[in-house]
């Protein structure tokens, strides 16, 4: 399918369409970024307050140059995001929808490559345009391309792209798409540590699929993997001078921990496999964890399940004769091999690239039936998807905008984050910001790692050079612990929990207690309707 053979007003028409829904995916995207969701999770200001570091002294915040992975909390965040944000950084310094807008730019970017895959897949312009809509607003990724979480988002641009410049490449036997093939795949391996190892399994599917192919166009296979490890070489000579960037996060996750042997270890493995193909993960409720799902969908919209079926049919019928239909089934089924290696159930971070296949398979379903609408059972599936659509996107959205925000306060650390914007802006110079443990979740040094303190870096505004010299200016940030306090902010909780020798969590009244001269000026509710809040005290 090519639109340029499109002529006269179609076209026009087509152009008017497609560009009156990127306008609305954009708006669905950008709107609001900075405050819905509510709060602003460690990774997030972690990321922003490295690609500070590196806008204004060219060093992350532990003063390496350009590093290839940026080490913190204990493991490593990949280059992509850091790198582009950095220049964003440097004009509009550390606010909260600076470091949200790239995962939204690249998946607006992401759906419009979308959209030149799926005409790889289906001859019909208007399925390959609803097919991109769709993956722009998808439950399984919206959530994620508001926030700063990681690369996710650029990970799948660089799946995408690679597949479509890898069918371009041994469809027109064209090196210089088998080169941008392999720079495409090789930056979704730079974008998120999901992709490296998955990046491998879908290229092991594309030799599987391909075979014969390959030998007939050596040349243009041979370029494709000159290109793909040449632009891997700055991974791999960082991975052997430290390879623990590649390999901290993994040791805490592996699903082997704590099994009794090798049965047990597989069948966690098998359990979490079936987990990734169930009804419930794909369309009732998906993901638990509300930094990656809403709480009120499943990862893909119950229209598509139909579709799905249909694409499924597709496969059969053309799997001998269809390396390019060969290569997407295998992806199927190879897509939560990361996610089952790790211990969390139904994890759809880890499984985020599978996304990609099974909106391929719906819009190649679609097809499918398009072809087939002179029966009329095919073709009131047709014209009556659409309509489920708008109402499942419609009611998705309203939540997502209404009362996610809300639901997912605790997720984003919000009451902490609102009450720290709140105090630096009430900070009078020379005045010091006080934080008492009662009001941070986790046991900390005076130093707030290990991670609470990206969040006083990022909102404090600290330059980074006085960080990477000094680390935290003791003088503006301090923790408080009884001392007599000089003139500033003191931020503390009104209730403190611990959990008993059984595990039961207790709350009781805060009894640290408060400086003669402060006085109380403003509360944040760590939930609404709850008699529990952060509390932030002037100190005269």
């Amino acid at each position: 399918m090519n639109i340029s053979n499109i002529t006269g007003s179609d076209k026009r028409f087509f152009i008017i369409v497609a560009s009156c829904l990127l306008l609305l995916s954009a708006f669905l995207h950008f709107w609001k970024i900075g405050e819905v969701p509510n709060g602003f999770y460690a990774d997030e200001s972690s990321i922003g307050y490295n690609a500070w570091c590196i806008a204004e002294t060219g060093a992350d915040e532990y003063e390496i140059k350009y590093p290839v992975f940026f080490k913190c909390f204990g493991n490593y965040h990949d280059p992509v995001m850091v790198y582009f944000l950095a220049p964003l950084m440097k004009i509009f310094g550390p606010e909260k929808w600076v470091v949200r807008f790239p995962s939204a730019l690249f998946h607006l970017l992401a759906s419009i490559a979308f959209f030149f895959l799926a005409a790889k897949y289906a001859s019909n312009r208007w399925i390959c345009l609803a097919g991109a809509f769709v993956f722009s607003t998808l439950p399984w990724i919206f959530p994620v391309s508001r926030v700063m979480m990681s690369g996710y988002t650029a990970m799948l641009l660089g799946i995408i792209a690679g597949w479509y410049f890898l069918m371009q490449a041994f469809g027109k036997r064209s090196v210089g798409f088998a080169v941008a093939s392999g720079i495409s795949w090789a930056f979704a391996m730079y974008a998120h540590n999901i992709g490296r190892p998955m990046t491998a399994a879908i290229l092991v599917c594309f030799v599987l699929a391909m075979n014969v192919l390959l030998i007939r166009r050596w040349k243009v296979f041979l370029a494709f993997l000159a290109a793909f490890a040449g632009a891997l070489v700055p991974m791999i000579a960082s991975v052997i001078n430290n390879y623990e960037s590649m390999t901290s996060r993994f040791s805490t996750l592996k699903v082997w921990a704590g099994s009794s042997g090798i049965p047990e270890t597989a069948s966690r493995m098998v359990d979490r496999y079936l987990e990734y193909f169930s009804p419930a993960f794909l369309f009732i409720n998906g993901d638990s964890n509300l930094r990656h799902n809403s709480g009120a969908s499943g990862e893909l919209y119950v229209f598509m399940a139909p579709f799905i079926i249909a694409g499924f049919y597709c496969f059969y019928k053309g799997f001998r004769r269809n390396p390019f239909l060969r290569f997407a089934l295998l992806g199927i089924l190879v897509y939560p091999l990361a996610a089952v290696l790790t211990i969390d159930h139904m994890h759809s971070m880890r499984a985020l690239n599978g996304v990609v296949f099974w909106n391929v398979l719906a819009v190649i379903g679609a097809g499918c039936l398009w072809r087939k609408r002179n029966v009329i059972f095919y073709r009131i599936v047709l014209y009556a998807m659409p309509v489920v659509f708008i109402f499942e996107l419609t009611a998705y959205m309203s939540d997502y905008f209404g009362k996610y925000p809300e639901r997912s306060r605790l997720a984003f650390a919000a009451p902490l984050i609102e009450a720290f914007e709140y105090s630096f802006k009430k900070l009078e110079p020379g005045e010091t910001l006080y934080v008492s443990a009662s009001s941070i979740p986790q046991k900390i040094n005076v130093e707030f790692k290990p991670f609470w303190y990206m969040y006083l870096l990022f909102f404090g505004k600290v330059p980074p050079s006085i960080y990477q010299a000094k680390g935290l200016p003791m003088d503006y940030i301090c923790a408080y612990q009884g001392q007599p306090l000089k003139k500033g902010i003191l931020v503390r909780n009104n209730i403190v929990s611990f959990k008993d020798g059984n595990g039961v969590v207790h709350s009781l009244l805060n009894d640290e207690k408060v400086p003669v001269n402060g006085v109380l000026i403003q509360k944040f509710p760590i939930m609404p309707g709850e008699k529990v809040f952060i509390e932030v005290y002037r100190i005269k």
